[in-house]
């Protein structure tokens, strides 16, 4: 890995826990503080987990653990666990057009990246969030996550480290079939918003 990538991602993590450690302090004082410091644990502790998976990739190699999985299934339990850690008013959701009935992945991998990705989309969404997953034309699957914010190229208040999108090409480059890999992209919808896709082979 990069040491300037890793040197800027311990920094943000010595920030977060920073703002934690400020939050937990006044809790005695002002209790609905409790609910931000859970989210900030909750970042940090998805950063922490993106950056280890990313050195065992750089250090190890990732290697994806591929079963046939229900898709439908896997996002449903990923839109539980998603609604269950964060409050928020913006609505999430599973887009079931063109589901297929089973798919070939790493369900830990592959959460870790849509995490990732509902993250980045949650930074920017007006009001919804769709998760989805269609057929790949050449074989595999697509994973999408769309938001109805402004789309990508926007500037953000606090940017963020990047981390995500490399996390993602780490955890899609670990898919592999014959001569096909794996790849994460990113791009405006054309009906508006950002789409993120993982594509699976």
């Amino acid at each position: 890995m990069d040491p300037k990538l890793a040197a800027i991602i311990i920094h943000d993590i010595k920030n977060s826990l920073g703002v934690l450690e400020g939050e937990l302090r006044r809790l005695s004082d002002d209790v609905p503080r409790v609910q931000q410091a859970h989210v900030t644990c909750l970042a940090l502790q998805e950063k922490l987990i993106a950056f280890l998976t990313l050195y065992k990739a750089d250090s190890q190699g990732l290697r994806a653990q591929v079963e046939a999985v229900s898709p439908l299934d896997f996002l449903d339990a990923l839109v539980r666990e998603h609604g269950m850690s964060r409050s928020s008013d913006i609505a999430l959701r599973v887009d079931e057009t063109d589901m297929p009935v089973i798919g070939f992945f790493d369900e830990h991998l592959v959460a870790l990246a849509l995490e990732a990705a509902l993250q980045n989309a949650s930074r920017f969404a007006r009001s919804q969030i769709a998760l989805g997953c269609r057929k790949h034309p050449e074989g595999g699957v697509i994973f999408t996550v769309r938001d109805d914010g402004p789309g990508i190229g926007t500037q953000e208040k606090k940017p963020s480290t990047g981390l995500g999108m490399d996390l993602c090409n780490a955890i899609a480059t670990a898919h592999n079939k014959e001569t096909r890999h794996g790849e994460a992209r990113l791009s405006n919808h054309p009906d508006g918003g950002a789409l993120f896709e993982l594509c699976l082979p």
